[in-house]
């Protein structure tokens, strides 16, 4: 699968993206806001991340993002997450170098609007460790709802840390 928004390529991950994922997440500025990545994070924690998401159900989709203008550069990842029984879930990290200039939002539109149109969810649901106000931004700028609180570990913490839960509807998305 792949997207494209007004400055970004959203594309499958290749073997290629390995040394940029390691080295854009081996940053505790972002490592720290993910819930399932260590710090170190290593090359070889890449490759294992690309060749697991291989397997993950066909209704999981991850992405790399990349700027239109040069795709082969990935600057982060985003992926929406199919669970049973439960709505999809929206991931993502960008590295530090490109925060504030508002490309998350448009991947983050980008993906809930494949999600909800093309991989039928009808709802997603994300969270953020508190502290992280530009991920809160984001998701409620994209019309998800605070939902409750609840304590998420950090791999890259090594503990637990508060967290605040969000859902969309699928009426709701201002992913557009």
């Amino acid at each position: 699968m792949e997207l494209e928004t007004r400055r970004l390529r959203l594309r499958p991950l290749r073997d290629d993206d390995a040394p940029a994922i390691a080295s854009g997440i081996n940053n505790l500025n972002v490592s720290r806001n993910l819930a399932r990545v260590p710090f170190p994070y290593h090359m070889a924690d890449a490759q294992a991340f690309i060749a697991l998401q291989r397997t993950f159900d066909p209704r999981t989709k991850v992405c790399g993002i990349a700027f239109r203008c040069a795709p082969d550069e990935l600057i982060g990842v985003i992926s929406y997450e199919w669970r049973a029984h439960e709505p999809f879930e929206l991931g993502y990290w960008l590295r530090e170098c490109c925060w504030g200039l508002g490309l998350m939002k448009e991947a983050a539109a980008a993906m809930v609007g494949q999600a909800m149109s093309q991989a039928g969810a009808s709802e997603l649901q994300a969270y953020y460790h508190d502290g992280n106000v530009a991920s809160a931004r984001i998701l409620q700028g994209l019309g998800f709802e605070i939902t409750g609180q609840r304590l998420s570990f950090s791999l890259a913490q090594g503990r637990d840390v508060p967290s605040t839960q969000l859902r969309l509807a699928q009426q709701k998305s201002r992913a557009s």
